[in-house]
């Protein structure tokens, strides 16, 4: 399930980073939205915990595990970030790890 939600990730980024131009990728964003929105109430809490209140996708976790300096995974979140931010056109979807 992870490996098809890293397939449309990168269509669904475009899609959002450039509305007007990517607008055909419309449909790939709400799937990819969907999926993720699944997996992080079903299979990431096996990596990373229950998200908390507020937190719908794998991104919004990250955000806060990126900072969790006590977290003993915290250096596996800050990768997978750093690889979604690589896949993002404008480099910048999780901001938690851009400094």
């Amino acid at each position: 399930m992870i490996f098809l939600l890293c397939l449309l990730l990168k269509p669904a980024l475009l899609c959002v980073s450039d509305p007007s131009r990517y607008w055909y990728l419309a449909p790939i964003a709400v799937l990819a939205w969907l999926l993720d929105i699944f997996i992080t109430h079903t299979t990431w809490p096996l990596i990373a915990g229950f998200p908390r209140i507020g937190e719908v996708t794998i991104s919004d976790t990250l955000e806060r595990l990126c900072l969790d300096h006590g977290n003993p995974d915290r250096e596996l979140f800050v990768a997978i970030a750093k690889k979604i931010n690589r896949i993002d056109p404008l480099h910048a979807h999780i901001k938690a790890v851009l400094a």
